[in-house]
C-alpha cells in the first residue's frame, strides 16, 4: 500500500474513534436533541472538541480517498464552521449546527463509507 493510502487509513480510523466518542457522550450524558446539548457544557466539551480533531484529520486525507467517500465529504463546510466556532468564538456556539452536523457524522451511512474505505486501504496493504 503506497504511504499515503496507509495514512489516510490510520486518519479515518481516528475520525471513526471520535465518532464513536460523540456517540459515547451524547449516550452517557442523555443527550438526544440541540436542546440537550445546548444545556449540557459537559457535553458540549467533548463534542466540540470531537469535532475540532475530526476536522484536522479530515484535512490531512487526500482528495482521492475523500471522492471515495461523499457522504463524508459532503461534511467539509459544516465541520469547517463547527470547528471554526469551537476555536475561535465558543461562546456564539449554535447547538443546532453541531447537532445536525454530529447526527450526520453517525449516520450508519457515513459510518459504513468510511468503514469501507480504510477496510479495503487496510485489506490492500496485507496483500501488498
Amino acid at each position: 500500500m503506497k504511504q499515503s493510502k496507509k495514512l489516510d487509513a490510520i486518519c479515518i480510523g481516528k475520525i471513526l474513534r471520535h465518532i464513536q466518542s460523540i456517540n459515547k457522550a451524547y449516550t452517557t450524558l442523555k443527550v438526544e436533541n440541540a436542546s440537550d446539548l445546548a444545556d449540557n457544557d459537559i457535553c458540549q466539551l467533548a463534542v466540540t472538541q470531537a469535532l475540532t480533531n475530526i476536522y484536522g484529520l479530515r484535512q490531512k486525507i487526500q482528495a482521492e480517498t475523500l471522492e471515495q467517500m461523499p457522504l463524508f465529504a459532503k461534511l467539509r463546510l459544516g465541520l469547517k464552521a463547527a470547528r471554526n466556532i469551537a476555536s475561535h468564538d465558543y461562546d456564539s456556539l449554535d447547538f443546532s449546527m453541531i447537532y445536525n452536523i454530529t447526527s450526520r457524522l453517525s449516520d450508519k451511512g457515513t459510518i459504513k463509507e468510511l468503514e469501507a474505505v480504510k477496510n479495503a486501504f487496510e485489506q490492500n496493504n496485507t496483500s501488498d
